[in-house]
């Protein structure tokens, strides 16, 4: 199967995993992406853990090899004269460059856009950094729990009487890689009818303001602020995750309705769950910890993938909190070729997350190579 973007040449010259996971949606769906990393060390994600059979080496952090496929690899200093002038033949007939340099330090090199849009005028030069390209705060370094922080997610995740709670796993870095790669495609559109390139330049700050829960709007429409604990705190049937015998599972109302409690109590065969206290979301909040310990008692009787498929089959809604191990057998993405492998020649064969979405049927993700070694 061919690649959806196979006539899109791209190079990526970033630091961050932003830079490097939006290089990647291309480079999985067929783009031509050379990643340019600096010689000697190369990218810092390569020293980052976990690595693959406990070895610290440049060629086994599975965070790397994650966000690193179906690209090929250079090492080149982009701030020496030599480097400069091969990366400006480089970016010659490219389409799109992808940067993770502060503002102002590719300008300072001679790589402004401006240049480059005089090397190349179809270039579309993509640059991500933790607070854009203009502003008070654009020269400011950032990770992501900071952009979790600045962008006021941190302020509504977690429970009320604790401190805040971030996510794990670099999020704000894939939702702007994600906000980037469709900026890219709209650019793409617009360069293949004009000619023209254009220079995009996504926040990861923003990319948390744009996120929902809606927390951002509750207050730009009507004022409200929403702190810690607004929406799950006491939501037993709304986001709570309660154990079963082996699992926990996340509940919902959804589906039931508009009578949640009559279908969870004939669900569950519970008549205490009819009771009056607990037909309003409002009685239900206030009587949550009862609550709770009935749905505790009910689901302590229930394998959870048990109870996934048959309140499922009645059309309730819930899910099973699974682990990487669950996700990577589970029957439902196996059925739909959910995973692509690639065969890397330091640390052998490794199974990875396609797409998220099929085409035609078919995963599209490219098996072209694995994460490039260094040079």
């Amino acid at each position: 199967m061919l690649g959806l973007l196979d006539d899109v040449r791209v190079i990526e010259l970033s630091h961050r995993l932003a830079g490097s996971f939006c290089a990647k949606l291309l480079a999985d769906q067929g783009a031509q992406t050379l990643k340019i990393e600096p010689p000697g060390r190369g990218d810092p994600s390569r020293y980052e853990p976990p690595f693959l059979g406990d070895q610290p080496r440049a060629d086994n952090s599975s965070l790397f090899l994650a966000y690193n496929t179906n690209k090929r690899g250079i090492t080149l200093d982009a701030a020496s004269p030599s480097g400069r002038d091969l990366l400006q033949r480089l970016l010659a007939d490219r389409d799109l460059l992808i940067e993770s340099y502060q503002p102002g330090e590719l300008a300072a090199m001679g790589l402004s856009y401006e240049t480059l849009h005089e090397i190349n005028p179809k270039l579309i030069v993509v640059s991500i950094t933790p607070f854009g390209q203009t502003g008070p705060y654009r020269d400011y370094q950032g990770t992501d729990l900071i952009a979790q922080a600045m962008g006021g997610f941190l302020y509504t995740t977690g429970q009320s009487d604790r401190p805040p709670m971030g996510t794990a796993l670099e999020q704000t870095e894939v939702v702007a890689a994600r906000n980037a790669a469709i900026a890219i495609m709209a650019s793409l559109l617009r360069q293949r009818e004009s000619g023209q390139g254009q220079h995009i330049d996504v926040s990861i700050m923003e990319a948390v303001v744009s996120t929902p829960p809606n927390f951002i709007h509750l207050y730009s429409f009507g004022g409200v602020i929403s702190g810690r604990g607004f929406f799950s705190d006491r939501a037993v049937l709304d986001g709570m995750h309660i154990p079963t015998r082996d699992s926990d599972v996340t509940l919902t109302t959804a589906g039931t309705g508009g009578n949640p409690m009559e279908t969870w109590a004939e669900f569950l065969d519970e008549p205490r769950l009819r009771d009056e206290k607990f037909s309003t979301g409002q009685g239900r909040s206030e009587n949550w910890q009862e609550l709770l310990e009935i749905m505790r008692d009910k689901l302590s009787e229930w394998h959870a993938h048990d109870f996934f498929q048959q309140a499922m089959d009645r059309r309730l809604v819930v899910g099973v909190v699974q682990s990487a191990n669950e996700v990577a057998h589970c029957p439902h993405l196996e059925a739909r070729g959910s995973f692509a492998t690639h065969d890397h020649p330091e640390v052998g064969t490794l199974r990875y997350p396609g797409a998220g979405f099929l085409a035609d049927g078919e995963n599209p993700v490219v098996e072209r190579c694995p994460a490039p070694r260094i040079g």
